[in-house]
C-alpha cells in the first residue's frame, strides 16, 4: 500500500512527465511558427529537463497545498453545529458550562470532530479546574496559538519547494551560461552562433519558468494563510464572545 505522501510523489512525476513531453509534442508541432518559441521556454525541448524538475515540485506542492486547504476549510462547518448560545445579554452558570462540555462530547462521539469542538470542551476542562475566567481565557489563547503554529509548522516543506523551484531555476541558467561559455571557440563560425544562442536560451528559460511557477504557488500559499487566519480569527471570537465571557459564578 502507498502511503499518501508516495502517491503525491508518483502522481507528481507523472504528470510532469505527461506536461514535459506535451510540450516537446506542441514544441514540434508548431515548429515554423511563434508558437515553437513558447513551448521551447516552457520546457518543450530535450533540453528542459530543468523545467520538467521544476513541474514535478509544482504539482507535489499543489498536492500539499491542496490537502491543508481541504482540511481547514472542512473545519469551518464546526461553527454551523451551534456548539455554544449566541443569545445577546445570556449569561452561563458553571453548571451550564459543564453541560456545553458534555453536549460536545456527545457530538464528537457522533463523529462531529472539529477543531472548534476540541476547543470549546478544553476552555471547559480549564474553567471547571480552577474557576478562573481570567485563566481559562489565557490558557485558552495559549492552545489556539499553538494550534495555529502546529498547522504552520506543517507548510515547512512547501515553503522549502517555493525556495527549492526557484533554485532549480537558477541552476538552469547556469548549467546554460557554462555550456554557452564552453562553446565560446566556436563563436567565429557559422554554425557555432547558433549553437551558443540557444545555449543561452535554455539558460534564461529555467529561470524565467521557475519565476512564473513560483509566483502560481506564492498566490496559493498565501491564500492558504488567510484561511488559517481567518479560521482562528473567527475562533476566538465564537469561543470568547459566547462562552468566556458568558461566565457567571456568583461569589
Amino acid at each position: 500500500m502507498f502511503s499518501t505522501k508516495s502517491f503525491q510523489l508518483i502522481f507528481s512525476i507523472v504528470a510532469a512527465a505527461f506536461l514535459w513531453f506535451l510540450l516537446i509534442f506542441l514544441g514540434n508541432l508548431f515548429t515554423d511558427t511563434g508558437l515553437h518559441r513558447f513551448f521551447q521556454v516552457m520546457g518543450g525541448s530535450g533540453s528542459g529537463y530543468i523545467q520538467a524538475a521544476i513541474y514535478v515540485l509544482f504539482f507535489y506542492s499543489l498536492f500539499e497545498l491542496y490537502e491543508r486547504k481541504k482540511f481547514i476549510k472542512s473545519e469551518f462547518d464546526g461553527f454551523n453545529l451551534n456548539l455554544l448560545p449566541e443569545r445577546d445579554q445570556l449569561v452561563l452558570s458553571p453548571e451550564e458550562v459543564a453541560k456545553i462540555k458534555l453536549n460536545v462530547i456527545q457530538l464528537e462521539k457522533q463523529g462531529s470532530n472539529y477543531l472548534v469542538a476540541e476547543f470549546i470542551k478544553k476552555a471547559c476542562t480549564q474553567y471547571r479546574n480552577d474557576q478562573s475566567i481570567g485563566e481559562t481565557l489565557q490558557v485558552f489563547n495559549a492552545q489556539v496559538d499553538n494550534s495555529k503554529d502546529e498547522l504552520d509548522g506543517k507548510l515547512e516543506i512547501v515553503r522549502y519547494l517555493l525556495s527549492a523551484i526557484i533554485s532549480l531555476g537558477f541552476i538552469g541558467t547556469l548549467i546554460g551560461l557554462s555550456s554557452s561559455i564552453g562553446m565560446a571557440h566556436l563563436a567565429k563560425t557559422a554554425e557555432g552562433m547558433p549553437e551558443i544562442t540557444r545555449s543561452l536560451n535554455i539558460a534564461f528559460d529555467t529561470t524565467l519558468v521557475a519565476l512564473l511557477i513560483g509566483l502560481i504557488l506564492n498566490f496559493l500559499y498565501h491564500r492558504y494563510l488567510e484561511y488559517i487566519d481567518t479560521f482562528y480569527s473567527r475562533t476566538k471570537s465564537y469561543i470568547i464572545d459566547n462562552l468566556i465571557s458568558r461566565i457567571y459564578a456568583p461569589a
